[in-house]
């Protein structure tokens, strides 16, 4: 049986399409698959800082609150971001509180490598 040249066509173009398919679709899972490992690490490392900070956040509230001036809202609102990253009085960027943990070094370093393209 002979097939139509349109038929030969349409069957080339779906071969065509099903490999473009394979061969575009492979990187696309290992990028998303890297990119949920990337986002696991930077939670891990929040956890982890938060663990750290949260103790110190709450003696800053408890000393802030033991002073009769002071209303417990102000300290609340003014204690809630103690620890994360914030700009100094000369405009440059003061670093976040336990950034230089091993997990939150690790998970930097990977953010890095994904941004860049570098798949491994």
């Amino acid at each position: 049986m002979r097939l139509h040249v349109s038929q030969v066509s349409w069957n080339r173009r779906r071969f065509a399409i099903a490999a473009m398919l394979v061969v575009w679709a492979n990187p696309a899972v290992v990028f998303a698959d890297q990119a949920s490992d990337v986002a696991a690490l930077e939670a891990k490392c929040e956890a982890e800082r938060e663990a750290k900070i949260k103790p110190l956040r709450d003696a800053e509230l408890a000393k802030c609150k033991a002073d009769q001036n002071n209303d417990p809202g102000y300290c609340e609102r003014f204690w809630k971001d103690y620890g994360n990253s914030m700009r100094g009085a000369n405009g440059g960027t003061i670093p976040r509180m336990f950034g230089d943990l091993p997990i939150c070094v690790a998970a930097f370093k990977a953010r890095k490598a994904l941004a860049d393209g570098d798949f491994r």
